[in-house]
């Protein structure tokens, strides 16, 4: 990632430099041109003051077409500089986005080896074909603080095969360290389950667990539990 940030903010660097100097060159020769429009002018003026026509009917000599100005420069020099200013906007908010990336990827790095959740208990219930999943969930005291974590619910088929899943946040929403937090998972249109898992996650991704259930013994016949 740091490199990658060093990398964009050299680009960065010499995209700016570049139409820098593309900005300056377009202005340089702008203001060539016009000084030898108006040096023209000039020569052009004093040549026909001195080389007045002795005939009363001499007609003057048209000069409007030669030294006729455009806006052609300037418009150039406009569009070069609205060019540099989006080219610079664009690299910023890569550079941005790259550091709110890395600024983001921190709190996983930190929690990645904390104590891992305790499943205190859980339990289900089947209404014709939706299964409930219910218990608690405890962060350790040795534990880091945890927000926004969800309880996730893999329903199984009697041939191990995967046949829906649920997915519910905790009811609290914030896990500081020794808390425990009760949650609800609804799987619907499950009609023909063997088994089901329970895991937790976070935006970042799944959390560890370990099953601490003091009664693992007391479930019920027709469904085999997976904590892990």
């Amino acid at each position: 990632m740091e490199v990658l940030l060093l990398t964009l903010t050299i680009a960065s660097l010499a995209a700016a430099a570049g139409f820098g100097v593309l900005v300056w060159r377009s202005r340089v020769e702008e203001r060539r041109r016009s000084a030898a429009r108006v040096a023209a002018l000039a020569a052009a003026i004093g040549g026909a003051d001195s080389a007045m026509p002795a005939a009363a009917d001499a007609r003057p000599v048209p000069v409007t077409s030669m030294f006729e100005t455009t806006s052609g420069g300037a418009v150039t020099g406009r569009a070069l500089m609205t060019m540099t200013v989006g080219a610079a906007l664009a690299i910023a908010l890569a550079v941005i986005a790259a550091m709110a990336n890395r600024n983001h990827a921190q709190p996983v790095a930190a929690t990645a080896d904390a104590a891992p959740l305790e499943l205190v208990s859980m339990r289900h219930t089947r209404d014709s074909s939706t299964l409930t999943v219910s218990g608690l969930v405890r962060n350790p005291r040795s534990g880091a603080p945890l927000t926004r974590i969800a309880a996730v619910v893999f329903a199984f088929d009697r041939g191990g095969s995967f046949v829906a899943s649920g997915r519910a946040a905790l009811d609290f929403t914030v896990l500081e360290p020794g808390d425990e937090s009760p949650f609800v998972v609804t799987v619907p249109d499950v009609a023909d389950v063997g088994r089901y898992r329970v895991s937790f996650r976070t935006e970042a991704g799944f959390l560890r667990h370990i099953d601490r259930r003091a009664v693992r013994n007391a479930r019920r016949p027709d469904l085999q539990v997976s904590a892990n």
